[in-house]
């Protein structure tokens, strides 16, 4: 014999089922809407941008306002905490066991903690080791021989 359900457990089961075909159909209608979003904002620019690459932040900031309002917050360099901060700090001064222990890497040249987007690319042409050279242009020589020997010795 099949066991048959309860009158109360037919409708706790249509409940559910309604219940959750209502939740899918608004995540469907939420992701549509979404969709048309992006569409229209791609549609409807309103500074109309010819080159494929554009570095002028401003021009995008009547398309993108929010985007662009939260860009222009990251030049506030208030914030400092204990682990992190939108100011620059040289950690290498902090903590100076780092040269020994990062010594051969381009880290043990300089290490400061980045400030924020608006300033990445000013940090990037001022720090020593992204171009890695020596003091007169030259290579230093023992620093890269040093790591290299740590990193065959770790090998071995």
């Amino acid at each position: 014999m099949a066991k048959q359900l309860k009158k109360w457990q037919g409708w706790l089961l249509f409940g559910g089922a309604m219940v959750i075909i209502f939740l899918l159909g608004m995540l469907c209608s939420s992701l549509l809407e979404r969709r048309a979003e992006v569409a229209s904002v791609f549609n409807n620019r309103r500074t109309v941008m010819t080159d494929s690459i554009v570095s002028q932040n401003e021009k995008f900031a009547e398309d993108f306002p929010k985007e662009y309002q939260t860009w222009a917050m990251t030049e506030d360099t208030s914030f400092v905490s204990k682990y992190n901060s939108s100011q620059e700090v040289d950690v290498l001064a902090q903590r100076p066991e780092m040269v020994i222990l990062w010594a051969g890497y381009a880290f043990s040249r300089e290490y400061n903690t980045p400030r924020g987007h608006r300033h990445a690319v000013e940090d990037l042409r001022k720090i020593l080791r992204t171009g890695s050279p020596g003091v007169d242009g030259q290579e230093d020589i023992q620093s890269v021989l040093a790591g290299l020997a740590k990193v065959l010795m770790f090998l071995a």
